[in-house]
């Protein structure tokens, strides 16, 4: 001890610092440092939740994007269904209505020739009908007239052959 005195050191002062530091430690380690771990102990915990949230929302939002995606494929592939449905009734509809309108153009011009049929039969009849007046028009007047047998003989070969070839017709 006589050295500690000899190096100017008073043991109750020290036992007093001592004492005094073990206090100060025991209140700071009460009210501040208690306060302050416990303040960032939950500070971290907020944290790493935070940090948590933060990677379920990104994985949330990984997965809503693949749902997206997904559902804009399965979008896309409807729509390719319906339009090549949609086609194929398009082409369903065009071709029932070129065969419709295919047989209503035959049954025209089935319509048409029979009526042409008709019409040429009825000129047909006409012509001869015109020219079998005319021929005995032409008789008649031929026949006032005074003719020597070979006008006769030439006039009646050419009505026999006017005759047997509006027959043959």
């Amino acid at each position: 001890m006589e050295l500690i005195s000899k190096l100017g050191i008073d043991v109750k002062l020290i036992l007093a610092q001592i004492v005094n530091f073990v206090i100060i430690l025991i209140v700071l380690r009460k009210f501040a440092y208690g306060p302050i771990l416990a303040l960032l102990d939950k500070r971290k915990k907020m944290i790493e939740k935070n940090v948590d949230d933060t990677k379920k929302i990104e994985e949330r939002m990984v997965k809503m994007e693949e749902e997206k995606k997904q559902v804009i494929a399965d979008a896309g592939k409807k729509a390719m269904e319906i339009m090549e449905k949609a086609q194929a009734e398009a082409q369903i509809e065009r071709e029932q209505a070129l065969a419709n309108a295919k047989k209503e153009i035959s049954g025209l011009a089935e319509r048409y020739r029979a009526q042409l049929k008709a019409e040429e039969a009825k000129m047909l009849k006409d012509v001869k009908e015109e020219v079998s007046t005319l021929i005995v028009a032409v008789c008649e007047k031929i026949l006032k007239k005074d003719f020597d047998k070979a006008d006769q003989k030439r006039l009646e070969d050419a009505i026999r052959k006017e005759i047997v070839s509006s027959k043959l017709e």
